[in-house]
């Protein structure tokens, strides 16, 4: 018995030998395993891959389309506030009402009766509404809507009614009734134009 052990003593370096090539065996084939599975996975991997490109390059895309959008943002929110200088701070009551019944008394429009109305705010704008009632020609109502259009302030008729008048005719026009109310505008305070970034 003491020779079989001195003999597996003395050849213990096989068994060793033996053991770590097993070992080292067992090892390899679980890292030849482990290989095949990432080989198997590269191609998902790089359909992936691909996928994030496009989607990488979308963003990007994306990016530059938000700075061009930033720009022209910032240019209409410009324009706004410029137009919406543009209109006056203030609706002074008799100042409009005798633009009115001056460019109506050099038309020669009668019988005129005029009324400032309620205000009504806007998202950009504050508009005053001015109640008018006159009698005259159709053509004197024509040219004091024209003229109204060209002034140098905005206004707006916001309704028009013209009814025949029951007189006989003096001349070759008809008299006409003429109710209309007509708005004017000035700038909101406290608009302020939301960039959004």
């Amino acid at each position: 018995m003491k020779e079989i052990v001195n003999k597996l003593i003395a050849n213990i370096h096989v068994f060793m030998f033996l053991y770590g090539c097993w070992t080292t065996y067992e090892l390899y084939e679980v890292h030849a395993g482990r290989m095949t599975e990432i080989e198997n996975e590269i191609p998902t991997v790089e359909a992936d891959i691909v996928k994030l490109k496009v989607k990488v390059k979308e963003i990007n895309d994306f990016v530059k389309k938000a700075d061009e959008y930033k720009v022209r943002v910032e240019e209409v929110a410009k324009n706004i506030e410029a137009v919406q200088k543009q209109l006056p701070a203030e609706t002074n009551d008799s100042q409009i009402l005798s633009a009115f019944q001056s460019e109506m008394k050099v038309l020669n429009i009668k019988d005129t009766t005029m009324e400032p109305k309620g205000e009504e705010s806007s998202t950009y704008f504050i508009s005053k509404d001015y109640s008018i009632k006159a009698s005259g020609t159709f053509l004197q109502f024509l040219i004091f809507f024209e003229r109204i259009g060209n002034a140098t302030r905005i206004y707006n008729v916001k309704s028009l009614k013209l009814t025949t008048n029951g007189a006989t005719r003096k001349g070759r026009f008809q008299i006409v009734n003429g109710e209309a109310i007509i708005q004017a505008y000035r700038f909101n305070p406290s608009f302020r134009v939301e960039r959004g970034f």
